[in-house]
């Protein structure tokens, strides 16, 4: 039954393409999406994971006593934090670019922490 004019605002909605339809399609980098159930209490942590694994972030499994791999966990969550946080009217990219001058001291922390960790008391034995 077609809509009448006057009283437009009352009919359903029939679906397809509408004026509040998002054009942007999904956030996530690597494609089609897929809704899976996980337990309340670590869901936000899989959530995470998830969205650095998708940046084409490494992540750090598990529960560890390695300090490299928290600092570098550490990292990784601060920098996903500031991704989340940009907004869309800033002139920017979708993405945040980590290779700007204003991040060379946390790209040379984060080397040092990889490469030297003994110059940061951080020692791969303990």
């Amino acid at each position: 039954m077609p809509c009448n004019k006057a009283i437009r605002g009352f009919c359903m909605n029939r679906g397809g393409v509408t004026s509040t339809t998002w054009d942007s399609g999904s956030s996530w980098q690597s494609g089609k999406t897929k809704v899976i159930r996980v337990p309340e209490a670590i869901a936000d942590e899989v959530m995470r994971c998830a969205r650095l694994i998708d940046a084409g972030n490494a992540v750090l499994h598990g529960n560890t006593d390695d300090k490299i791999e928290i600092v570098l966990s550490a990292i990784a969550a601060y920098i996903e934090i500031r991704s989340c946080s940009r907004h869309a009217n800033q002139h920017t990219t979708k993405k945040l670019d980590i290779s700007a001058r204003t991040w060379d001291e946390m790209r040379k922390f984060t080397a040092m922490v990889r490469h030297e960790p003994n110059k940061l008391g951080l020692n791969k034995n303990e």
